[in-house]
């Protein structure tokens, strides 16, 4: 009878294993962001989803070998946690004079996890810029890029102390990290840390200027932290630039009406859950507030919205969730989110053109006395390409100059474009 037992518990084994995954598909999940349901009956949070919402393979960005440090930067680790010795990895300007700098880019890397890549970008830009004595460029600076690593496809690049993200890239949207075992730090927290540790008056001296600059995956964290960061330090001007998200945080539930857009509200349960909106938002681990206030926030704060006009590819987020944001294409949903911003606060800015509609937008023009300090820059004849974005004068504005900046494209008032 033995053989027999072994057998039948080979079998039973075997039909667990397909059965188990295909059933934990259809459920309600409990993730530390709350249980979720999402369209789909699939886990916002599971790394099928996240190849869904990125239309790739999930492992993207997988093959990462030994640390590729560029030239004129050093790898190192940044402490984040006053309260504890969590590390943040990076690469920041090698010899850098802590007590000269004056404006210091933290720029934040893509899905792809290469932060040595956009460091390498930025500075890049800076030095061709100076080359070509553009205004804003005769001061000392550096630039810093925050290493997000992946416990799932980083594994033994990173040190016991320093933070990394699970396979989805949860640090995109602020979400928590899950190395070290016992930390309780997010994405946010990571800014929020850097900047405090960049403002000591007394490391950093004459440090006067602070730009935060995120493309495509970065430029979606970047576009939180604008809403959700803390205050910045009093004696720091903070800059915020996202470039093209493919999906933004709505602060109410309301989405834009195209004609274009075959999915509808109805049909896609979790088109408001956290990194769309604040249905299920797992706060931070600053001051818990309403969406209101984080929206007064944000259109109080210097943020630059960067959008590559030719950023019409359908790649990125293909979910529900993201197509009802403006449909398939990253240009129409980030040109529709400063309709958004625009309507909601109620200012004066001529948005005729502007593709979209929204119906029945509560009125927060008393929160923010009907002025939003939130600018667009439309940049013709760049796609989905950080270096082309920066590296032209509309980028080296919002890069550089401290007061107006050239918006670049605007729509023709017989365009609906």
């Amino acid at each position: 009878m033995a053989p027999t037992l072994t057998f039948r518990a080979l079998v039973w084994a075997a039909l667990l294993a397909v059965l188990v995954p295909y059933c934990s598909a259809f459920r309600y999940s409990q993730s530390r962001y709350g249980d979720v349901r999402v369209s789909g009956e699939q886990d916002i949070y599971s790394a099928e989803a996240e190849a869904m919402i990125q239309h790739d393979k999930s492992e993207e960005g997988e093959d990462h070998g030994v640390i590729d440090i560029p030239d004129g930067a050093e790898f190192t680790s940044f402490n984040v946690n006053e309260k504890g010795d969590e590390e943040i990895a990076g690469f920041i300007s090698k010899d850098l004079d802590e007590k000269t700098i004056e404006h210091l880019f933290i720029v934040l890397h893509g899905r792809l996890r290469d932060g040595n890549g956009y460091w390498k970008m930025l500075n890049n830009a800076i030095n061709e810029a100076r080359d070509d004595n553009f205004t804003g460029t005769d001061r000392k600076m550096a630039v810093l890029a925050p290493q997000f690593f992946s416990t799932k496809f980083n594994s033994g690049q990173y040190k016991k102390n320093q933070l990394a993200w699970d396979d989805l890239n949860a640090w995109q949207p602020g979400g928590q990290a899950n190395h070290p075992a016992n930390t309780s730090l997010t994405s946010l927290d990571v800014l929020d840390g850097l900047l405090k540790l960049h403002s000591d008056k007394e490391k950093y001296p004459n440090l006067k200027n602070v730009t935060v600059v995120g493309h495509g995956g970065g430029g979606q964290l970047s576009q939180r932290y604008s809403a959700l960061g803390n205050d910045p330090p009093d004696n720091v001007h903070v800059r915020y630039i996202h470039g093209d998200p493919s999906s933004c945080m709505y602060f109410t539930e309301d989405r834009p009406s195209l004609p274009d857009i075959e999915t509808s509200r109805n049909s896609c349960d979790s088109y408001n859950t956290w990194r769309y909106g604040f249905d299920k938002f797992p706060g931070t681990g600053g001051k818990r507030m309403t969406p209101k206030e984080y929206f007064m926030q944000y259109v109080s704060r210097d943020v630059i919205s960067i959008v590559g006009l030719q950023d019409t590819g359908s790649a990125g987020d293909t979910s529900c969730m993201g197509n009802l944001q403006g449909g398939k294409n990253r240009r129409t949903r980030n040109l529709i989110w400063f309709r958004y911003i625009n309507t909601l606060a109620r200012t004066d800015e001529d948005l005729e053109g502007f593709p979209g509609s929204f119906e029945n937008l509560p009125d927060w023009s008393d929160a923010v006395d009907g002025k939003s300090h939130l600018r667009l820059v439309a940049v013709e004849d760049v796609a989905h390409n950080a270096e082309k974005l920066f590296q032209g004068d509309l980028g080296r504005g919002a890069l550089f100059h401290n007061g107006d900046i050239d918006g670049g494209w605007r729509p023709k008032k017989d365009n609906n474009h």
